[in-house]
C-alpha cells in the first residue's frame, strides 16, 4: 500500500465530506493546534502528552509509516481527529498493530470515529495485520462502545494500570479486534 497516495473522502451522517490522510511534516503545526485544544479532562487520560510541542514536532520529524501510521482526518483544511496504527516490522508482535484514536469534541457522534476505526481496520487488512489492540482508560465508555460496535472484543480490564496526569490510577480495557486468521494461506509459516 502507497500511503504518499492514499486519500479517502468520507461522509458523515450530517452530510459534510471529510478527508482521511496519512499524516506529513508540513502537518506539525496543525495538529499542535488540534491537540492543544483538547480540554483538561480529556487530555489528562491520553497516553502522550500531546499538548508538547516538542513532542508533535518529533512526530512530524521522525515520520516512518513502517512504524507508526497517522491517519489524519481532516475538513475544510482543518484536522478533526487523528488516528494511529503502530506496529514492529520482527519479534512476537509483528502481526500486531496497536490503535489510538482521538476526534474533536465538535465531531463526535456523526459517525467519524465509526469511520476511522472502519478504515483503520481495513488498511490493517492490507498491511497483513493480523489482530488490532487498543487500550481505553476504562472511564471512557464512549470509546469503549466506539470500538465494540466496530467489532473490538475486551480481552482484559486491567485495573489501576496507568496514572492519569493528576497522577490518580485509571484502569484500562484491553480491545482486540481479528483482522486476518492466525494460519492464512497467504503466510508462509515455517514451523
Amino acid at each position: 500500500m502507497d500511503f504518499n497516495m492514499y486519500q479517502k473522502e468520507v461522509q458523515l451522517k450530517d452530510g459534510a465530506k471529510v478527508l482521511l490522510r496519512p499524516m506529513v511534516a508540513e502537518d506539525q503545526d496543525d495538529l499542535y493546534e488540534f491537540f492543544k485544544a483538547i480540554p483538561r479532562e480529556e487530555v489528562r487520560y491520553l497516553r502522550d502528552d500531546v499538548q508538547s510541542r516538542l513532542l508533535v514536532e518529533k512526530w512530524a520529524k521522525n515520520l516512518d509509516y513502517n512504524k507508526t501510521l497517522p491517519i489524519l482526518a481532516v475538513k475544510d483544511g482543518d484536522i478533526i481527529a487523528d488516528a494511529t496504527i503502530n506496529r514492529r516490522r520482527s519479534g512476537w508482535k509483528w502481526h500486531l498493530g496497536t490503535v489510538r484514536l482521538f476526534v474533536h469534541k465538535d465531531y463526535r457522534n456523526v459517525g467519524l470515529g465509526h469511520l476511522m476505526i472502519e478504515e483503520l481496520g481495513r488498511i490493517a487488512y492490507e498491511l497483513k495485520i493480523e489482530k488490532l489492540i487498543v487500550e481505553i482508560p476504562g472511564l471512557n465508555t464512549a470509546a469503549v462502545n466506539a470500538f465494540s460496535k466496530e467489532g473490538f472484543y475486551r480481552a482484559a480490564v486491567i485495573p489501576n494500570m496507568v496514572k492519569d496526569r493528576e497522577n490518580r490510577p485509571v484502569d484500562v480495557v484491553v480491545m482486540m479486534k481479528d483482522i486476518k486468521p492466525a494460519h492464512d494461506d497467504e503466510y508462509d509459516y515455517d514451523f
